[in-house]
């Protein structure tokens, strides 16, 4: 309960420039960055990009996107977390759920680009052997030895 001084004292901290607010006075609940999907699919391969926090209120989006893509053909589903700061529970149970839900299709889920912090969080569940990371194509680089005289 605000006494009747601490009104006060609130009024006159509200007019002041700046407007500070006493510690009682709610502050405001910073904005969401919304959860950004980018599709992308060539032939018998899938990858959906991914951006923005997966948690309570995002992470359910990743999985009605994916179960909403006609997959005809697809052999290969890549979850590109690079986007990803964090990771919640509920984004691991539905990162799980998609897993369940390409197991059902024979289609071989990947996970890749995951930030170290958010793959930390697969290698403590132990997420990490049920989410084989996408290989990337390997690039033979071939180096000339030189000699010098």
């Amino acid at each position: 309960m605000v006494r009747a001084h601490e009104w006060d004292v609130s009024r006159r901290l509200a007019r002041a420039p700046g407007g500070r607010r006493p510690w009682w006075v709610s502050h405001p609940v910073p904005a969401r960055a919304p959860l950004l999907l980018e599709w992308e699919s060539t032939g018998t391969r899938s990858v959906v990009a991914v951006s923005g926090d997966l948690d309570l209120v995002t992470a359910p989006q990743l999985e009605v996107v994916v179960a909403e893509q006609p997959l005809t053909g697809c052999r290969a589903l890549e979850v590109d977390l690079g986007g990803v700061p964090s990771i919640g529970s509920v984004g691991l149970s539905v990162l799980l759920g998609v897993r369940r839900w390409c197991l059902q299709r024979e289609i071989d889920l990947r996970i890749r680009g995951a930030q170290p912090s958010v793959w930390r969080v697969f290698e403590l569940t132990g997420l990490d052997l049920v989410f084989a990371p996408a290989t990337e194509p390997e690039v033979s680089i071939e180096v000339e030895q030189l000699t010098l005289f």
